[in-house]
């Protein structure tokens, strides 16, 4: 699947975190990745249509907008329109129950923010493509 272009959606109330993951992700070498970045759920959300195949998603997003919607609201919005887009939760909470509840909602993962949190992220995106890849050739 080497001309396959992989869709990421980054949503992130943080600018600099999103423009700096966007470049990280599409100068990786293994795979053709195309990001999309959003300060919003909810603007995520009126982009669904395009089928991202991996959607990064803030748990905190009301940062820039008191009203917007939490990680989790959005995380419950994207299964049930692409139950097959992989969403891997971002947060700077450490609170064990809010990982669970995440991962129960469909999360294929849920990482804390910390000074490892772009290699994990890395890490756990190859994982999805290298996951979506063997599905296609089985």
């Amino acid at each position: 699947m080497a001309n396959k272009i992989y869709k990421v959606f980054l949503v992130d109330d943080d600018v600099k975190t999103l423009i700096m993951l966007k470049h990280k992700l599409e100068s990786l070498p293994d795979y053709k990745i195309q990001a999309n970045v959003f300060a919003y759920g909810e603007n995520c959300l009126d982009r669904m249509d395009e089928k991202p195949d991996i959607v990064v998603l803030d748990y905190y997003l009301n940062a820039i907008r008191e009203d917007a919607q939490d990680g989790l609201q959005i995380l419950k919005q994207i299964k049930t329109i692409a139950p097959d887009t992989q969403v891997i939760m971002v947060s700077g909470q450490e609170d064990m129950q809010t990982a669970i509840e995440t991962i129960r909602e469909g999360a294929y993962d849920y990482i804390i923010k910390n000074e490892r949190t772009m290699q994990r992220l890395l890490l756990v995106i190859s994982k999805i493509i290298l996951g979506m890849e063997k599905e296609v050739i089985a």
